[in-house]
């Protein structure tokens, strides 16, 4: 018989939120036996390093927003950036901090929490009809952002208190007893949050902050790579969350951050393999470079490799990118050009395959569930 977890968090409709814990076993398996050997994702130091800056932009990107990590690199460092740009980025950075800081998750503390990630960021509308913990007024939330269709709504505002206090209680009751159900939990409060949306704005950003807030005073620390996660897959990450406040069954929502989390640890591993294996020091950029061009689903080429970078930053011509991005990984041999297309980038400089170089990634391939290393390092 499946077996059926029910929480104590209530939907409102008559039910709770639950899921189905076998399932999810298979998925769950999967990451445990990834990571067995992989100590140096355990440690606080992956963690971290994976936070800031990374999860920043992932965090911010989720929500449609691409500034690229030389410009949260800027902001952290005071640097000279625009005025508009500096809130969205200050803000996660300190939020971050402060979870590294802190560990008591409760009304008072997640309240602080959300004023650092919300500084500046809140319209007149919102700033007028924020009570002292959480919104006073009705919040509408778009079905995939779409216009067309009958929004949701959140949580009442006149019920966001008990709702809030049942979720802490939820948080504070130490019954997990395993790293996978530390890392389960985590994402039923990331659910949670956003299904009561507490407040009018900034409940995504806030909700996986708390998530991760939750992995770090567990020390789970692997699964931090969540908004990476997310990122790569979007529109999946609203449907299951739209699917799940249809039943309060988050199983599929729970699933989706499984499969998700596996794949960026299995990049991340190659990632960190190269960077054994190369004399060279590799920045968080480049880095990024290796980890767009293994995320690449059609042909392996530096026009697509300067696509996909163009989804997930500040656009630039393509031109720039191969000069700026591409180019520094080819010279350093981490990226091999094995031969040009018939098309062109610019009018003097032709399109290019690439492969990774095989001699810097000695891992089994068998080692990886959704990663298909060898179609990144063989010859076509």
């Amino acid at each position: 018989m499946e077996k059926t977890v029910k929480t104590q968090l209530e939907t409102g409709y008559g039910n709770t939120v639950f899921y189905h814990r076998d399932y999810l076993n298979q998925f769950e398996e999967d990451i445990l036996k990834f990571l067995e050997d992989k100590n140096y994702m355990r440690k606080f130091k992956f963690a971290k390093d994976m936070m800031i800056p990374i999860e920043i932009q992932a965090n911010n990107n989720i929500e449609g927003i691409t500034d690229d990590l030389s410009v949260i690199g800027n902001v952290m460092q005071n640097k000279e950036t625009s005025d508009k740009i500096k809130p969205r980025i200050n803000n996660l950075y300190n939020g971050y901090r402060y979870i590294l800081t802190h560990k008591q998750i409760n009304k008072e503390s997640v309240k602080k929490l959300y004023a650092i990630i919300s500084k500046d960021l809140l319209n007149q509308h919102d700033r007028l009809n924020m009570g002292t913990y959480y919104r006073q007024k009705p919040v509408y939330i778009l079905k995939g952002g779409r216009l067309d269709v009958t929004p949701y709504l959140g949580i009442d505002a006149d019920k966001i208190d008990y709702y809030m206090d049942e979720l802490f209680d939820y948080i504070n009751n130490n019954n997990q007893t395993s790293e996978m159900d530390s890392f389960i939990k985590s994402q039923v409060i990331h659910f949670y949050f956003v299904f009561i949306h507490p407040y009018f704005d900034m409940n995504g950003r806030t909700s996986r902050t708390l998530s991760m807030w939750y992995l770090l005073n567990k020390k789970t620390y692997p699964y931090i790579i969540l908004n990476r996660a997310i990122s790569f897959d979007k529109q999946n990450y609203e449907n299951k969350i739209i699917t799940a406040r249809q039943r309060g069954d988050i199983t599929l929502f729970l699933q989706y951050m499984l499969v998700q989390v596996l794949k960026e640890l299995e990049k991340e591993h190659v990632i960190h393999i190269i960077k054994q294996n190369t004399p060279y020091k590799l920045s968080k950029e480049e880095s990024q470079m290796i980890e767009y061009f293994i995320s690449l689903n059609g042909n392996l080429t530096i026009k697509n490799l300067a696509t996909i970078y163009n989804q997930y930053n500040d656009k630039k011509r393509i031109l720039d990118i191969a000069k700026e991005k591409i180019d520094p990984l080819i010279e350093k041999e981490i990226l091999l050009n094995i031969g040009d297309t018939k098309k062109f980038i610019t009018p003097t400089r032709h399109n290019s395959n690439l492969i990774l170089n095989p001699s810097l990634v000695d891992i089994n391939p068998k080692e990886f569930k959704y990663l298909k290393l060898e179609r990144y390092t063989k010859k076509r």
